[in-house]
């Protein structure tokens, strides 16, 4: 267990074990968690709602049901000066229920609470600490909870190195999937969602290992679920429908208006004879497991040749979308650049791949997405959207180097209204496997390998949905449920630029339903003729995206 103290270069050698210790027992597929979760109905979820008089009460007092208010900027509950007192909570202002009061719980680093709300800050915090640390945090997990909601409030640890944490840490342990990797580097804004057992034993640990010199902090909230909370997503009834007017108009209007129009510049006129202005920035590559076992592999057998001149186009040798012709399609931009693709799936939640920002340190506010655009490098040539992003909620168990749980969802920071340009895509049902299905992959990735430069515009191509097993004996690397396959016909695939980006099935009715979402090329950019590409499975993800779009 960890205990609040200094690290002494003992305990450095002990964390660094205890990190690999943490990695050698991560789950490779974790959303099995998820569902195991009943998920309700809304109509299930009011008939609870009804009861809940008579199930949910507050400091013993029947008939009281819990109400979460603000204390200052702190979430907390209404309870009475002498509940908050005697469970180590700091009183706000007063409730609209009498001699109720709003409590918010404040720990820190060896601190423990059953809370429904309650934060666990760095021990100097609002000011910055320094030196190295050690540190706990158990949260007791209630009997009618499922999940629990960890929101990095205001997070500032070592960044990133080579796309892993190597330096400080967060670790989430004993939820139902095990313990998480670490994360570190500027969190605020990122949140996740652990699954848990009503009423477990064991309490929910955060531990943290700071092992740098220079400054740190963090607040971090976690919130529990009840279980009965719990509801589907809404899908959209007008969903997947793609334009296929290939003569389509493009609308001409003025820069769209937004608060964040000036974070993200598109590669403009100026620039584009020159080719000298680099106007994408794709996430930091991160060797993994498949690189190691599979690809390295064949570079050893001769069967990858070094010479790519034959992979000469975007989503190596892919054609030109219409316009407008995937209206999901969403271009994902950091730091003024062009960065990840992403595909919409309601009026406020992009789904992405989670590589495209754990792997590096991205701030929350330099995030922008572009909906209904066409060609990154002309401005105003179609009636796109530009959103903000509020919040990134990412998968607690990805893991760069397995390749396991490469899913995010961005929520943006206003709701978009739906049009010709901008529609949400279809999600499929747990379980759907689409095996032996054609599926059409979108994005703007690289149009070039040797010079390793964008499509400007969105291009598409089909390929078919193979069976992991089948899949697995291909690429020499066992496919674990979490990620579906799919094979391009010749010398053809995603490449770097596409990652997160849509992969689709239409059904009879022309209805696109969200099979996958890029994750990872195993040999690079379409270097082996007819080689799978791997994607994040959507299927095995929706009761995951249900917790997290609630």
């Amino acid at each position: 267990m960890l205990v609040h103290g200094k690290v002494t270069n003992s305990t450095l050698c002990q964390s660094r074990t205890f990190v690999l210790f943490l990695i050698g027992f991560i789950f490779v597929n974790s959303s099995k968690g998820f569902s195991q979760i009943n998920v309700l109905k809304e109509a299930d979820n009011d008939k609870i709602n009804s009861m809940s008089g008579n199930t949910t009460k507050v400091g013993g007092q029947k008939g009281f049901i819990p109400v979460q208010c603000k204390a200052g900027t702190a979430d907390g509950m209404c309870l009475t000066g002498e509940q908050c007192f005697s469970r180590g909570g700091q009183l706000g202002k007063a409730c609209r229920t009498m001699d109720y009061y709003c409590c918010s719980f404040m720990q820190t680093c060896g601190d423990t609470t059953r809370e429904l709300v309650s934060y666990f800050r760095s021990p100097d915090y609002p000011a910055r600490s320094s030196g190295t640390l050690a540190c706990d945090f158990d949260l007791i997990i209630q009997d009618n909870i499922c999940a629990v909601r960890i929101d990095f409030e205001k997070v500032n640890l070592a960044r990133k190195s080579g796309g892993y944490c190597d330096i400080d840490q967060i670790f989430i342990m004993n939820s139902v999937d095990g313990p998480t990797t670490g994360q570190c580097g500027p969190l605020s804004g990122y949140t996740t969602i652990v699954a848990v057992d009503p009423g477990q034993s064991k309490p929910l640990k955060l531990a943290v290992v700071i092992q740098n010199e220079n400054h740190y902090r963090w607040l971090i909230k976690l919130m529990q679920i009840p279980c009965h909370q719990i509801q589907r997503f809404n899908i959209t009834e007008s969903c997947g429908r793609r334009n296929r007017d290939q003569n389509a108009t493009v609308d001409l209007i003025k820069q769209a208006s937004h608060p964040l129009s000036s974070i993200l510049l598109w590669w403009n006129a100026v620039n584009r004879q020159s080719m000298t202005s680099q106007w994408w920035d794709y996430p930091e590559p991160v060797y993994n497991s498949f690189y190691y076992k599979s690809t390295k592999l064949r570079m050893r057998d001769n069967e990858i040749s070094v010479d790519r001149t034959q992979a000469e186009r975007r989503i190596v040798s892919g054609t030109d979308a219409n316009v407008h012709e995937f209206p999901w399609m969403a271009a994902i931009g950091v730091n003024h650049k062009f960065f990840c693709g992403g595909a919409l799936i309601s009026d406020l939640f992009v789904l992405t791949a989670a590589h495209c920002f754990l792997t590096r340190n991205t701030h929350i506010e330099t995030i922008v997405v572009h909906l209904g655009d066409h060609d990154l490098t002309t401005e105003n040539e179609t009636h796109h959207t530009l959103r903000g992003v509020s919040r990134i909620f990412f998968h607690s168990h990805f893991h760069a180097f397995l390749l396991a749980n490469d899913i995010a969802l961005l929520q943006l920071d206003e709701p978009v209204t739906f049009s010709v340009a901008v529609q949400p895509v279809c999600l499929p049902r747990f379980g759907d496997s689409f095996t032996d299905e054609k599926a059409t992959v979108v994005g703007w990735g690289v149009a070039s390998v040797s010079l390793g430069i964008p499509s400007p515009t969105l291009q598409k191509l089909q390929v078919e949905i193979i069976d992991n097993k089948e899949c697995t004996e291909q690429i020499k690397e066992k496919i674990g449920n979490g990620i579906v396959c799919a094979r391009p016909p010749a010398l053809e695939g995603t490449c770097f630029g596409d990652s997160g980006g849509p992969l689709t099935v239409e059904d009879v009715e022309n209805v696109s339903t969200l099979v996958g979402i890029v994750s990872f090329g195993v040999t690079g950019c379409a270097v082996i003729p007819a080689f799978p590409d791997l994607y994040t499975r959507i299927s095995e993800y929706v009761n995951w995206i249900d917790v997290n779009t609630m």
